[in-house]
């Protein structure tokens, strides 16, 4: 950690530290949120987001006017410090990290000499795409709709092309999977921008430049920012509303981005606090069974619970199952938390569960909208012209990451080895046999063949006494491809049975397969899978630090 800078600000003189991750050194942190003036009404939206984020917590809001916003910064940073804050973490709620004001805060902030970490802006979290897909969930009939998403905040030309390249991503990712005829991004100027007037004509001129360009299809423009609103009348929503071609249906009422300040901001100060065992949720997302089998798991990583909140979810990532264990990780005090998907492929519902957490919103893999020719819809778009939105993504103020997939993890090799052994009388006559689930398409059974080929190698180098190591998949899920892996299988056991004897492993997170039913008959030494070995646990719990350690990635 960087040593504590003193800096000198106009009212007070203290430190506080520079970092994106919070340290034992420092373990007081103070939030300054930071929000454009919007006039009363905005305001006081803003206002009652921060109140109910600030409770409990060191904390100040500041709104952004002009040069005046620097006393009021350093006001703020000083009551911060009187409380007892060592660091800074500024929250920017704004909807583009290149709005005006917030170059203004982050000069005057320089200016100050005030030593500060900061968040992300809120237009660049999941949250905030969460908060345009409310609004277009509104809109009936999406593919017969030609979507215009209106902006505001822009200072001048240079200014407004930055905001829209924002607003522009803001409404690709909200978009993504409604099936939109078509997709515009327009941002009004602010009206205290220079030459107001002509800026506003500009914008005018804009929005109706966007909406006709909707062609014949039928236009919607749907109000998104958090920008002038003196009240109901004197606001940019209702300047919006005036200027709005005939023909152009606008949506701008309902639930906003203030609604889900609160949830962000609370996100943020977890995604900067420091990370202990005892706020560290763990959920365990595995392929349900019968209630024996899912204990298995429960017991298994049970030693974990003395030191993280663990949840359980025995499911193929349903979303509902996956939200209850968050908040039930909320509920038990929890400020952020680790997904471990306990699946043998890395890649089984790893994009399921990176969408419900937004992590396909801010891990680089953005979805992009999907127009109504595109003949791939997205993940979560009806086919055969189906109207419905894609599904809400989980609003947590928990910062989550998902991590898992046993794959041919040497653990797992060891594990099974130790199966075989106990098994085993005359190693140098047995014959090792692993099995494992398989797949349908035949690209993703060669996957699995390949993991098992891994598998028998780690064996083998750990020191394997067999005979001979062999596996196979049984693709027991697919009828029609089944049938000649189960026969190559019971060759294997016959063979090995002539002289020797057949140790039939299966290669999975829990338990057993099919072998009883499909190896009826013949003479074979069944094992199991891998929990609930010890060694499992350790697998887990590699798991649980390597998600720990991609949390405090994310705040640097």
């Amino acid at each position: 950690m960087k040593a504590l800078l003193k800096h000198v600000l106009t009212i007070a003189v203290f430190a506080f530290a520079l970092t994106g991750v919070a340290q034992a050194e420092a373990p007081n942190p103070g939030f300054l949120a930071v929000a454009a003036d919007r006039g009363f009404q905005g305001n006081e939206e803003i206002r009652d987001a921060f109140a109910a984020f600030a409770a409990g917590r060191n904390a100040e809001l500041v709104f952004a006017t002009d040069a005046r916003t620097r006393g009021m910064l350093a006001e703020a940073l000083e009551r911060l410090k009187e409380r007892g804050a060592q660091r800074v973490v500024v929250l920017p709620a704004f909807l583009s990290a290149s709005d005006a004001k917030f170059a203004l805060v982050k000069e005057q902030l320089a200016d100050l000499g005030a030593s500060a970490s900061f968040a992300r802006a809120f237009g660049e979290s999941y949250l905030a795409v969460e908060a345009l897909g409310d609004r277009l969930r509104s809109i009936r009939d999406p593919r017969g709709t030609r979507l215009v998403v209106a902006g505001y905040g822009a200072r001048d030309p240079d200014n407004r092309k930055l905001l829209e390249r924002d607003w522009q991503r803001l409404a690709e990712q909200a978009a993504a999977g409604f099936g939109f005829e078509s997709l515009r991004t327009v941002v009004w100027y602010d009206a205290r921008a220079p030459q107001r007037e002509e800026r506003r004509a500009e914008s005018r001129r804009a929005l109706v430049e966007a909406v006709q360009g909707a062609g014949a299809a039928r236009a919607v423009v749907v109000s998104f920012h958090l920008g002038r609103r003196l009240d109901g009348m004197m606001s940019y929503d209702a300047e919006l509303k005036s200027a709005l071609p005939a023909g152009a249906e606008l949506i701008a009422q309902g639930s906003g981005p203030e609604a889900f300040l609160a949830t962000w901001m609370s996100r943020e100060a977890n995604r900067h606090a420091a990370l202990e065992d005892r706020t560290l949720g763990v959920i365990l997302l595995a392929h349900g069974g019968d209630f024996h089998w899912n204990e298995i798991f429960r017991q298994a990583v049970r030693p974990l619970g003395a030191r993280h909140p663990v949840e359980y979810v025995f499911s193929m990532a349903d979303q509902p199952l996956v939200e209850r264990a968050v908040r039930r990780l909320e509920r038990r005090g929890a400020r952020a938390a680790v997904i471990v998907r306990v699946f043998g492929l890395a890649s089984s519902f790893k994009v399921d569960v990176e969408r419900m957490i937004g992590a396909d919103i801010e891990g680089g893999s953005a979805p992009q909208a999907k127009l109504v020719h595109d003949d791939h819809a997205g993940h979560a778009q009806p086919g055969h012209g189906g109207s419905a939105s894609p599904a809400p993504r989980i609003r947590s103020p928990l910062p989550i990451v998902t991590v898992g997939g046993v794959e041919a993890h040497p653990l797992f090799a060891a594990a099974l080895l130790e199966r075989a052994r106990n098994l085993s009388r005359e190693p140098k006559a047995d014959t090792v046999i692993l099995t494992a689930h398989g797949a349908g398409e035949d690209d993703r059974n060669e996957q699995w063949l390949r993991i098992l080929e891994q598998l028998a190698s780690h064996m083998k180098a750990q020191g394997a006494p067999f005979r001979a190591i062999r596996y196979a998949t049984w693709r027991e899920d697919w009828p029609g491809k089944r049938e000649p892996w189960i026969a190559r299988v019971r060759s294997m056991v016959e063979e090995a049975s002539r002289d020797g004897r057949a140790l039939v492993i299966p290669a999975r997170t829990n338990g057993r397969g099919p072998e009883a039913r499909f190896l009826d008959g013949l003479d074979y030494i069944l094992g199991e899978g891998f929990a609930p070995h010890p060694l499992f646990l350790r697998w887990f719990e590699e798991q649980v630090q390597a998600g720990a350690a991609g949390l405090a990635g994310r705040q640097e």
